[in-house]
């Protein structure tokens, strides 16, 4: 009987948690996540490397399917259509960070 209290006590904490984690979750929800998957052509110019190099890096599976790239083209397709994403990619190719994109006008950041 002398518990009563502090079971009391330690069960409203336990529900205030809960409705602050549930809050955070249903927040957490309704961000956008950045999609950080490019067309083949603009992840070489982060890559700095040829279009061929890299689509026989997807064929060969050195690239993780679904982390590294996406294969965006229907089961039937003869052509394949991939996006590609530099940031994982290079990390997992050779450990380094993916370096800007230089255009004439503008600079692109790395992703």
């Amino acid at each position: 009987m002398e518990n009563i209290p502090h079971i009391a006590a330690s069960l409203r904490d336990i529900v205030l948690r809960l409705d602050r984690m549930q809050a955070d979750i249903a927040r957490l929800s309704q961000q956008k996540v950045p999609d950080r998957f490019v067309p083949l052509l603009e992840a070489t110019r982060h890559l700095h490397c040829g279009r061929d190099w890299l689509v026989a890096q997807i064929k060969a599976d050195v690239l993780r399917s679904g982390i590294d790239f996406l294969d965006r083209s229907s089961p039937g397709s003869v052509r394949k259509r991939y996006l590609v994403n530099p940031y994982s990619s290079l990390r997992w190719l050779n450990g380094a960070q993916p370096v800007t994109v230089k255009l004439k006008d503008k600079v692109l950041p790395a992703i």
